[in-house]
């Protein structure tokens, strides 16, 4: 790799936070303290509930023995509270002085939360946190500050929109508290310069890291500053010693210039008494639209793809469709759609019908990979909707065992799985143009992940297709996404494990005829794309090897927190962008 320039800002100490003579370190024990599963809860978002002068006698009791579900408990709107006292002993309120305060450890919980102790905001537990994983343990600092000798109020506000445990505390879950040691009143942040986490030249890459020492005792330490490419090439670790008294914070400033387009990983950790008690990872981009990923795809391509819509073509779709009352509504009248597909294989979807007069655009929305089913939007927005399933996944699922789409007829292009899957999709295009109601000049497509490849694969293969919004977009630069991701790497792993005969080459060579970013040159509609900076399922990289072959009007969004997810920017984009080139008002 090239030599790249980096610069070091003048680091600034902020000091004098803690006033007085510093304490030398507690080296006393940890100590461990549990608490009962015994909660009260209540439904709603009423701020008062976090006051300790508060009376939650008339609230439902609850235990984490069982989820609320289990109590036949519902939240107002995805929102409720729980509320618990706990006690602190003079022994242990003490100790807990003398640390400066205590970690509280609370099991499973289905939701963003905030977290008061005694009316004090303790600690947040955020939205982007839960999308990777719903269900993470909390571990919130508590300064002794916020702390009473004896009892101490719990309130604690929680938001889930979409469990299937109805949110809050899950079964099972305990809370604990242990006494804070000095890691854990070290606050370190880093904050990067551009906003979107995706820089423009001439601009370096630019991050900043502080750190703050609310201990009452000099703590020293050193940062490391590490970055790899996206597949893990080091480019550049630097180590950094720090001192800080009681009270004192430090910061400083690290620039990377002039760095190659492409996505980049960032390792920041603080290493006290040798061992990392502080750590962030994180992704940034640079000049993503520069990403070189060559289309590779074989003198054959086109003549391949013609000739399976044209055996599609000769499939008699055989329409039927399915009312369904309790799904529909005064807008909407809600359908299942069966029609057959390429080798006359049957394929079902839900049909959201306008009820009223005229005609209408439609969104055709393309599912994730092994997403279970589901029914389209029926609040009234001006569009129909549909949500086909390709074969074998979701409404066309037969068994667990055949799950593992990816490698189904790898030995052939002629058969391989995707071969029927992309015909599936142009089946669903034909479906939604066949209809009285729908405006055929006026079709979008959208998915996110495998739907975001569908999006780009009916865009290239259906001029029918007026505007597409693919998100985190699969199924894409194989060659290099498995350097980068370790799935579905592994699903070919295991693949080629029974099917030694197979070599790599042989993968690379069948999958160009399937890769989004071959297709992606024959797209001519507009086109947004929103990605997750952070995503590691379908990460950037492979998203703009696509995105960097269509020649057509076309836009991005990046969710610089966001893994494999976007956030409601990207949503609101997308919404307005597809309202636009569908001429929807």
């Amino acid at each position: 790799m090239e030599k790249k320039r980096f610069s070091w800002c003048i680091f600034i100490l902020i000091g004098g936070i803690v006033a007085g003579c510093e304490t030398p370190e507690d080296d006393s024990p940890t100590l461990h303290e549990t608490f009962s599963n015994v909660w009260r809860f209540h439904a709603g978002t009423d701020s008062l509930w976090q006051d300790t002068t508060y009376d939650d006698t008339a609230w439902q009791e609850v235990s984490t023995d069982k989820t609320l579900a289990d109590y036949n408990l519902k939240t107002e709107q995805g929102f409720g509270w729980y509320r618990k006292t706990i006690n602190l002993p003079d022994a242990l309120y003490k100790v807990v002085t003398s640390k400066g305060g205590i970690i509280l450890h609370l099991d499973s919980l289905a939701g963003a939360d905030t977290l008061y102790v005694n009316g004090n905001m303790a600690g947040w537990f955020s939205m982007e946190k839960i999308v990777e994983n719903k269900f993470l343990e909390r571990h919130y600092f508590v300064p002794a500050k916020y702390l009473n000798k004896g009892d101490n109020l719990l309130a604690m506000k929680f938001y889930d929109g979409w469990s299937p445990y109805g949110g809050g505390l899950l079964k099972g879950a305990q809370l604990s508290l242990t006494t804070a040691e000095t890691a854990d009143k070290l606050d370190m942040d880093v904050s990067v310069a551009d906003s979107d986490y995706i820089f423009m030249a001439p601009a370096p890459l630019s991050i900043s890291v502080s750190i703050e020492n609310n201990n009452t005792w000099v703590v020293k330490g050193y940062f490391v500053v590490s970055i790899t490419t996206d597949d893990f090439l080091p480019v550049r670790s630097d180590t950094l010693p720090v001192q800080m008294k009681a009270g004192q914070s430090y910061a400083q400033a690290f620039d990377f210039t002039d760095p190659s387009p492409g996505f980049y990983r960032y390792t920041v950790q603080f290493v006290h008494n040798g061992k990392v008690v502080q750590e962030k990872k994180f992704n940034i981009g640079f000049e993503p639209e520069k990403i070189s990923s060559p289309i590779d795809a074989k003198a054959d391509f086109k003549d391949f793809w013609d000739n399976n819509l044209k055996k599609l073509a000769k499939v008699k779709p055989e329409y039927k469709l399915t009312f369904i009352s309790e799904q529909s509504n005064d807008d909407y009248s809600m359908y299942l759609v069966e029609m057959r597909s390429l080798g006359d294989k049957i394929i079902r979807g839900y049909y959201a019908q306008p009820t009223r007069e005229g005609k209408f655009p439609v969104l055709v929305e393309y599912m994730g990979y092994g997403s279970s089913p589901h029914f389209p939007n029926t609040q009234w927005d001006g569009f129909a909707h549909y949500v086909p399933s390709i074969r074998g996944q979701a409404l066309n699922r037969l068994t667990e065992e055949d799950d593992f789409w990816i490698t189904i007829g790898l030995q052939d292009k002629e058969g391989y799985y995707y071969q029927g899957a992309y015909c599936d999709v142009v089946r669903a295009i034909d479906f939604v143009s066949s209809r009285p109601e729908i405006d055929a000049d006026r079709i979008g497509v959208r998915g996110g992940s495998q739907g975001g490849a569908l999006s780009f694969v009916a865009a290239a293969l259906d001029k029918r297709v007026k505007v597409a919004a693919p998100s985190i977009p699969f199924l894409s630069d194989y060659r290099d996404y498995f350097k980068i991701a370790p799935w579905p790497k592994s699903d070919f792993d295991d693949y080629k494990q029974v099917h030694p005969e197979m070599d790599w080459e042989q993968v690379y060579d069948l999958l160009t005829y399937f890769d989004i970013k071959n297709l992606a040159q024959w797209i001519s509609c507009p086109l947004i794309m929103s990605f997750g900076v952070q995503d590691n399922v379908c990460p950037p990289h492979i998203n703009f090897a696509a995105y960097n072959q269509v020649m057509s009007e076309k836009l991005w969004v990046a969710c610089p927190l966001s893994a494999h997810n976007t956030d409601a920017r990207a949503w609101e984009a997308e919404r307005k962008f597809i309202k636009s080139k569908l001429r929807v008002q």
